[in-house]
């Protein structure tokens, strides 16, 4: 069961990320090599992703008891893995986070890939700007203030702090703090749609974000260019 602090989803900005990977969970019941979701709900504080439990365990545990695979198993294993990537990329996703830990090995021996976190299908409602937007707009058309809960008032009040001192004595040639803006239309054109401005201006199947493990990232991921599903 993956539990998620609500608090925390939010102030880390994963709203996009966690409702993309509940979706593609749910787009693939029935698949053999993705992990299945039995069931999705929340409380006041916290949301829970229950998922089909692989007594295996991970990848990565079975390589560290191991320690060493022959190269008939290795082959099985690799293929096996091969098979869950396309799985995804067939779906139209990008995993973007492919590595041992996130392959299961359920009770008949196979391979399941979990852990869609950072999976990428393109869709503006897995975006997190689609969140941003809705928040801003909601908040200006109700007149709230949203300081988030006692964490982000805390987190607030030492970013002030410390901008307050980089003011008092800002190092040579450097300019002074300023509040972080976010622009929710930026570049987009009035008498056009926003949405119709990113499909327009943006290549939808591809992604740009740095995301994944530093260990197991692509060059062109690292480098921030654009990738397809190749990265995986």
């Amino acid at each position: 069961m993956k539990v998620i602090r609500k608090s925390d989803m939010l102030r880390n900005g994963q709203e996009g990320h966690l409702r993309a990977e509940r979706d593609f969970l749910v787009a693939a019941e029935g698949s053999r090599w993705i992990i299945p979701l039995l069931a999705a709900f929340q409380d006041d504080k916290f949301l829970y992703l229950v998922m089909e439990y692989c007594i295996g365990g991970d990848f990565l545990g079975l390589l560290i008891r191991k320690n060493v695979l022959n190269e008939d198993v290795t082959r099985w294993y690799i293929a096996e893995m091969i098979l869950c990537v396309e799985e995804a990329h067939r779906m139209k996703w990008i995993h973007r986070d492919v590595k041992p830990d996130n392959f299961l090995i359920g009770a008949d021996g196979h391979l399941k890939i979990s852990d869609f976190g950072l999976a990428f299908d393109g869709e503006w409602e897995h975006d997190q700007k689609y969140f941003q937007k809705h928040r801003a707009d909601l908040a200006d058309r109700l007149g709230l203030e949203v300081t988030g809960d006692e964490q982000d008032i805390e987190d607030d009040a030492k970013l002030d702090n410390a901008r307050k001192v980089a003011e008092m004595f800002p190092p040579p040639g450097c300019k002074p703090l300023k509040k972080h803006a976010v622009s929710f239309s930026e570049d987009v054109p009035e008498e056009e749609n926003i949405i119709d401005w990113r499909n327009r201006a943006q290549k939808r199947r591809l992604a740009r974000s740095v995301v994944g493990t530093s260990q197991y990232m692509a060059p062109e991921v690292i480098r921030g260019e654009l990738y397809d599903g190749r990265c995986d």
